[in-house]
């Protein structure tokens, strides 16, 4: 076994910064170094081999730490600094945790199946938060994949949790090859079951993205107006909407003699309350009669005495499709809402098609209750945080890949995207420093059936599962020995 080269004090300082850097660059808000994320976890398995346990649990901390450093300007805008920081501080406990019980299954084993260690246990992790979190699958580290398309299209076979274990694998396969570096037994065991498993991951996800049919396609057109124009406070303000409402229709004839069959507009671009009602609804489905489009357009809802985040459909004849609520409110930003209860599902053309609004594609499980119901497109209005414009925008389209269905998004302060049902994006524009925008695009309304429509999130069971046993054999099997000894 060979780890000599991380024993030193300089060798576990420069571990700790190439760790923490790869996590940085790698797990950042942007997507740009996504492979750095395969190499981030080697330098702390590997010391972890020749450590003990107090030096690898300070190792593993402060290299995850320096790398979630990444998201803190991100975590103090919609969540306070200190709120930020204990996140932060926590997420690199749980990291060095994992580490640490990988250790402990490699070191108690000594053997070579211990590979899968590291993934089992981080993918149970993230399992787990996605079940209890009230953020959904929001810091979960296989959204940093989403420019590298033939990683994420194992998504339609087990989802997002699929990524994760593969990309865990990756780096610790490479970190036990090192360390069984003279046992050349082991690293064939390591290499004939590894390899197979990571190529044919990869050549799925080469091959795959090839079959899509572009015959089927609906011309589509999005418009944000600069974001001081808007009104934010969630409660009627006359001028406000008034005004808003009038650049918004200006946007809406002018796409719409662009040829577009579908316009869309972002998250609470207007406000409708009881007394506007009337007069709000009669110029939208005016607005669609005239241009001869389906108009989807979220909004403020505070027509009853109920408040929610609503997204508006009205079809080219003036008839409202779908009045959908959202069904996943930010926490902190929409207390004044009322959850949804049901997707929004309406026909398009006599086809379906699906409207959900910004956070309710950071739940996958239910964006799969859309899959069930084969939208052939799925519309989200959406409302981003500026700084979070690529990541949040990927997020949704990972949805996509999952459940096998195309999609148009429209973010205030964000991107404007149109992606097929593998998760390429056609057409993309920004908003995100509070400019407006505008986009006009195709959508292949190209849809395929998922293995992971059908069966849901079957590796993260697996992975507990696995978890558990891997726990169960690692410490049974060291009292055994210790009894015989």
């Amino acid at each position: 076994m060979s780890a000599t080269l991380f024993t030193s004090r300089f060798a576990v300082l420069c571990s700790i910064l190439l760790s923490g850097v790869c996590f940085y660059l790698g797990n950042g808000l942007t997507g740009d170094y996504w492979y750095l994320v395969w190499i981030a976890p080697i330098p702390i398995l590997s010391l972890s081999f020749v450590h003990n346990r107090k030096e690898t649990f300070l190792a593993a901390f402060l290299a995850y730490a320096i790398g979630r450093l990444s998201w803190l300007a991100y975590l103090i805008r919609v969540a306070t600094l200190v709120p930020a920081v204990i996140m932060l501080l926590i997420t690199a406990l749980i990291f060095a945790g994992i580490i640490i019980l990988s250790r402990s299954t490699a070191m108690r084993l000594k053997a070579w199946y211990a590979v899968f260690a590291f993934p089992l246990y981080f993918t149970t992790f993230e399992y787990l938060l996605f079940r209890f979190s009230a953020d959904g699958t929001a810091a979960s580290i296989a959204y940093s994949q989403m420019d590298f398309l033939p990683i994420i299209q194992v998504a339609a076979i087990g989802g997002i949790l699929a990524i994760t274990f593969m990309i865990t694998l990756i780096p610790s396969y490479i970190a036990f090859a090192w360390y069984y570096a003279k046992d050349t037994t082991a690293r064939l065991y390591l290499s004939a079951v590894c390899l197979p498993l990571i190529i044919g991951v990869l050549v799925f996800g080469y091959l795959r993205p090839g079959h899509a049919d572009k015959a089927h396609t609906v011309k589509i057109g999005m418009a944000a107006i600069p974001e001081g124009m808007h009104n934010t406070s969630g409660q009627p303000d006359a001028a406000k909407d008034s005004t808003a409402t009038a650049f918004y229709l200006q946007q809406i004839d002018s796409l719409a003699r662009q040829g577009v069959h579908v316009v869309l507009l972002s998250e609470r671009v207007l406000s409708i309350d009881k007394q506007s009602e009337s007069g709000m609804m009669r110029k939208i489905q005016e607005a669609a009669v005239r241009n001869n489009i389906y108009l989807i357009t979220g909004y403020t809802n505070l027509k009853g005495d109920t408040a929610y985040n609503s997204a508006l459909v009205v079809d080219n004849k003036g008839h409202i499709l779908s009045d959908y609520n959202k069904r996943h409110l930010v926490t902190g930003f929409e207390q004044q809402f009322t959850p949804g209860k049901t997707p929004g599902i309406f026909q398009l053309d006599g086809v379906p098609a699906g409207v959900a609004i910004c956070k309710d594609l950071d739940f996958q499980a239910y964006i799969r209750e859309y899959g069930k119901r084969a939208p052939r497109v799925l519309f989200v209005p959406a409302w981003d945080f500026i700084v979070d414009d690529w990541l949040h925008c990927r997020m949704a389209i990972l949805r996509s890949v999952e459940n096998g269905f195309p999609q148009v998004r429209a973010a205030r302060t964000g991107r404007l995207t149109i992606n097929d049902c593998y998760g390429s994006v056609s057409s993309e524009s920004s908003s995100a420093h509070q400019q407006s925008a505008a986009l006009v695009g195709v959508v292949s309304l190209h849809t395929v059936d998922t293995f992971y429509t059908r069966y849901g999130d079957w590796p993260g069971i697996g992975c507990l599962i696995g978890s558990c046993l891997l726990i169960l054999l690692t410490y049974t099997r060291s009292f055994f020995r210790f009894q015989a000894a």
